[in-house]
Parts: C-alpha cells; sequence; structure tokens
C-alpha cells in the first residue's frame, strides 16, 4: 500500500490518494482517493478517514467500486500506526484489510 500524504494531516482536513497492490496471487487491486481528519491526541495525534475509488477486490476478478476506512496514530516523528479495510461493492466483492506502519517524509 502507498499513499500520499503525511504522516498526521498538516490540516484539519487532507486528501490524500492510496494505492493497495497484492503481495500474492489471491488478492486484487484498488486505486482510492481519501480525506482524512485530524482528531487530536498526544505526541502528533490520531486520525480518522474514508475514501472511494476503483478496484478488483472481488473473488471473480471483475473491477468496480471500492470503499475504505482507515484509522491512525503517530507513534513517532514521521511514523503513525494504521488499520484500513477496503470493501469492493462488486455482487463478488470481498473485505481487505491492513495493519501496519505508515512511513512520511
Amino acid at each position: 500500500m502507498v499513499s500520499s500524504g503525511a504522516s498526521i494531516p498538516a490540516s484539519p482536513l487532507e486528501v490524500q490518494a492510496t494505492v493497495l497492490v497484492p503481495l500474492t496471487g489471491q488478492s486484487g487491486y484498488a486505486v482510492t482517493g481519501e480525506l482524512r481528519g485530524f482528531t487530536g491526541g498526544g505526541f502528533g495525534g490520531a486520525y480518522v478517514g474514508a475514501g472511494i475509488g476503483i478496484g478488483n477486490l472481488a473473488a471473480n476478478g471483475s473491477t468496480g467500486t471500492v470503499l475504505t476506512v482507515l484509522a491512525g496514530k503517530s507513534i513517532a516523528p514521521h511514523i503513525s500506526i494504521e488499520a484500513r479495510i477496503f470493501q469492493g461493492l462488486q455482487a463478488t466483492g470481498s473485505t481487505d484489510g491492513f495493519l501496519g506502519l505508515r512511513f512520511s517524509l
């Protein structure tokens, strides 16, 4: 997964783009545009967001609309821990998730 934008949004709301690529042949890709919001908190704060895009997360490999929700918390300068869920809206759409570190410059 590759995202634009800082580890913590610099302003209360930030627009970003994310690309999810498969590590194995058993999952699909997604490209989403997202809106993240800063929620405050200690050491750089936390954020939540949601987005919409296109991808092939369906069991049959068809391409369609993908929704995503995300939340993260800064744990060090330029590093946050982030959780996300991607949901394909096709009839055979599946759910993919991500839990990991987000690095930014």
